[in-house]
């Protein structure tokens, strides 16, 4: 037990330190960047869902009363490694970028009769570009480029617990530490300026329920629902500027704070688990609508996100062959983009897949790779 735990605060640092590198888009220039509303750890090579799924003595952060599946005198530990690749198209152009990093942490345990716990840290929005623009110098012929990048996101550190209402039906909750930072950064042959924002902390608290159904044979059918509420986040600035043939002459200049909102959002799915494969569907909706983007241009529009995902395991309690205890998933995803300019749209999806490596009877190392293709409206 002490040796999982100390394993678990080793990968709740890596991750936070590490967060924020895993994918890029141009979407994520505004704001906090883009909100994270996928399933990571086992699921995230099932595309990221898992609002519908109860799995026995697994983490599930999707939806908080999936907890109820861990099983007396199990200690769970779940450490995700996360790589993705993304195809950019816009104006007839196209670009290709792939990252991998840590991407979360977590341990889950029952501590009675009808209470389990789980503790993470998972992403929560990510900022992530990098624009370059080219400018004639006034009243010359020459051109100058300045490049606009932005780095880091945020994150919750959280605690969940689950209650069993009935043999079937379960609740859960979970709260939250928002923390984090996003820099913006613009830089020319003349001049360099960042903007830091730092999140001061702030409590959240996200919701859900499960409902699964026993289908004979060793199957089941589950379905769930989860729910969050508007979040102001408060952003403390701080702005660098220096002129590029002397960088030692830094301005430091901390502005008010900002405010930022997290989007209200629901979330619905449904699977089916047998002893060797679980399908599944989920459905998520952010209210983005609701939040004044602060440009004329640019405006935030409502987030709808449809995902599909497949485990297949050949025979997780074959004790000879360790192979045939391995997992291989795969999944799909689309969403619309929150984001309209001058009126105009994109449409995003994404591939995954993964595997699962048993290590111990309540430890597993999860491996999986997505590629996603972002259509921009500019």
């Amino acid at each position: 037990m002490n040796r999982s735990i100390l394993t678990f605060v080793l990968c709740f640092m890596g991750t936070a330190v590490s967060y924020a590198q895993s994918s890029t888009s141009p979407y994520t220039v505004f704001g906090i960047g883009s909100i994270d509303v996928e399933n990571h750890g086992q699921y995230a090579g099932m595309g990221g869902l898992g609002i519908g799924i109860r799995q026995m003595n697994t983490l599930n952060s999707a939806n908080p009363a999936a907890l109820s599946g861990i099983q007396r005198q199990k200690f769970i530990m779940d450490v995700s490694v996360y790589g993705s690749g993304s195809l950019y198209s816009g104006q007839g152009r196209h670009s290709v970028s792939g990252t991998g990093n840590l991407e979360r942490a977590g341990i889950g345990f029952r501590i009675g009769d009808f209470v389990c716990a789980g503790a993470w840290i998972v992403p929560l929005s990510m900022t992530e570009y990098r624009i370059s623009k080219s400018s004639f110098v006034e009243g010359s012929d020459d051109k100058f480029t300045t490049y606009y990048t932005g780095s880091g996101g945020l994150h919750k550190a959280s605690l969940s617990l689950a209650f069993n209402i009935t043999e079937n039906l379960s609740a859960g909750i979970t709260g939250s530490v928002i923390m984090g930072t996003v820099t913006h950064h613009e830089s020319s042959d003349y001049w360099s300026a960042a903007r830091k924002a730092t999140c001061n902390i702030t409590p959240y608290l996200d919701f859900g329920i499960q409902y699964r159904h026993s289908a004979g044979n060793n199957s089941s059918v589950t379905a769930g629902i989860t729910g969050g509420y508007k979040k102001k986040v408060s952003m403390r600035n701080i702005y660098e500027v220096s002129a590029a043939s002397d960088s030692s002459s830094v301005v430091d200049k901390v502005s008010p704070n900002t405010v930022q909102y997290i989007p209200a959002y629901i979330g619905g799915g449904i699977s089916y688990s047998s002893r060797t494969i679980t399908v599944g569907l989920d459905y998520t909706f952010q209210n983005w609508s609701s939040i004044d983007s602060g440009s004329d241009v640019v405006r935030y529009k409502n987030r709808s996100r449809l995902t599909a995902g497949l485990c297949w395991t050949p025979n997780r309690y074959d004790i000879r062959r360790y192979w045939k205890k391995i997992s291989y998933l795969f999944g799909i995803s689309a969403d619309d983009s929150y984001l309209t300019v001058s009126g105009k749209s994109g449409l995003n999806w994404a591939l995954s897949a993964g595997m699962s490596f048993p290590v111990r009877t309540s430890t597993s190392l999860y491996w999986s790779l997505r590629f996603k293709r972002y259509s921009y409206p500019v």
